[in-house]
Formats: C-alpha cells, structure tokens, sequence
C-alpha cells in the first residue's frame, strides 16, 4: 500500500518513518508546496468514511511548476501521478519535507 511504499523507500536510505500514512504526516517539517522538493511527502484523505490522512505519495520530480508524485494504489498498483489532476489536488492535505537538503 501507499503508506508501504514509503515507508520501505526511506528505510533503503536508514530513514525509519512511521509505518501508517496519518502517522508519517505528523513526522518531518510542514512546508508549502512552493517550496516542495523530489524526496517530499504529499499526504492525502481520500476515504468519505474517515476525516483522518489515509494516502501518501513520494515526490518524484517538479516539472513546470506541477508536482509528480509515487505512490501505490489499491487499483493501478505503483504509480505516478500529479498534483494538478483534479482528483489530487482536492483531496490534498498537506506537503512535509523529511530530508535535510
């Protein structure tokens, strides 16, 4: 799952994350996604059932200003996305950075 992907990804790097997306959201340092980076977070709820974060992505790259994102779906399995598709961009909560750059 999404919050998987993560967690392994920055555990290659000796980075230990929390295992579950809500809880990886409180760690790192809230930035804004002007100032968002390839190794940031983008943290997401997309259950109806649940007020709380439930998704995650790895940011990837930034190109012209849009933000693409990794992250693995229950449907597409791993996958690349973007910020600008309508469906992200309202169901984005908020973007941390972990990495020291």
């Amino acid at each position: 799952d999404c919050s998987g992907l993560v967690y392994i990804a920055f555990g290659q790097e000796n980075i230990q994350l929390p295992r579950i997306s809500r809880n990886m959201a409180k760690k790192g340092r809230k930035i804004s996604l002007k100032n968002a980076k390839k190794g940031d977070l983008v943290f997401f709820k997309i259950s109806r059932r649940s007020n709380k974060i439930n998704h995650v992505g790895l940011v990837t790259s930034i190109k012209n200003g849009v933000i693409y994102f990794i992250h693995a779906t229950t449907s597409r399995g791993v996958i690349v996305s973007s910020l600008s598709e309508k469906y992200w961009k309202k169901n984005f909560v908020k973007s941390t950075t972990i990495l020291k750059k």
